[in-house]
């Protein structure tokens, strides 16, 4: 009767999804500095792969922000190991230390006042970022994210609550930034800031985008997509976008 003990484990990993995977996507809110302000890493354990958000150059206007691709390059034992990994920057790289079993990154250095000092920040461990979190002082917790194909891929990201919008056209496309303008239950209406701007619609029910043309403009007619809601795309877009410099 030995499976009837392992019974609920089973169940609870056949409930939970993605199984064990849900913890390979995560990320870190780290505080650091005097005053002290915020900065980000998302990681991908699976892909190897991080993301790093830098601290705000003004923490009034929460500007100043930027983003660095890197990768992990040693990992310990299980869960509560540490996670090292190199982040690209400007004539080189730098490494960092995150710690899971403290919550802590490591910046190394040397034990000298001439030199650059050792840094010890705490850190909260969160679920993977959202790509509309970024240079954003609250986080979006609950982003939706629809995929289309036509003429190539492309993603529409958008957020009812903070009423922010994002497009995205394959990995190396441009992107666009826009706002929530309508919301209900089936439909997100949003003002997109393309080259000019256009009313998007998307419908849940139908799983359409639907791109409202400019009267008296033959090349920007009104298009509709078929389209799908996907997984909320998250920083590590960034990784893949980066990576391609």
């Amino acid at each position: 009767m030995t499976w009837l003990r392992r019974l609920p484990v089973i169940l609870l990993l056949m409930l939970t999804p993605d199984g064990a995977a849900a913890a390979d996507v995560f990320s870190v809110r780290c505080e650091g500095g005097a005053p002290s302000v915020p900065y980000f890493a998302t990681f991908d354990i699976d892909a190897k792969a991080v993301v790093f958000e830098t601290p705000p150059l003004s923490i009034e206007s929460y500007s100043g922000i930027g983003v660095h691709a890197g990768e992990i390059t040693s990992m310990g034992d299980g869960a509560d190991g540490k996670i090292e990994f190199m982040l690209r920057a400007f004539r080189g790289r730098i490494d960092l230390i995150f710690d899971r079993i403290q919550n802590t990154m490591f910046w190394p250095g040397f034990d000298s006042a001439q030199f650059r000092p050792q840094l010890i920040h705490q850190c909260t461990v969160t679920p993977p970022r959202s790509i509309l979190s970024f240079r954003v002082r609250e986080p979006i917790l609950n982003p939706v994210s629809v995929r289309c194909e036509y003429t190539g891929y492309m993603y529409f990201t958008m957020d009812a609550a903070s009423k922010q919008a994002l497009f995205e056209r394959g990995r190396e496309g441009r992107m666009f930034e826009g706002e929530v303008t309508d919301a209900d239950q089936d439909e997100i209406t949003l003002s997109m800031n393309f080259e000019v701007p256009r009313k998007v619609v998307w419908s849940k029910s139908r799983q359409t985008i639907t791109i409202e043309g400019i009267e008296g403009d033959a090349n920007r007619p009104r298009t509709v997509m078929q389209c799908q809601e996907v997984a909320p795309r998250t920083m590590m877009v960034y990784h893949e976008r980066r990576s391609k410099r």
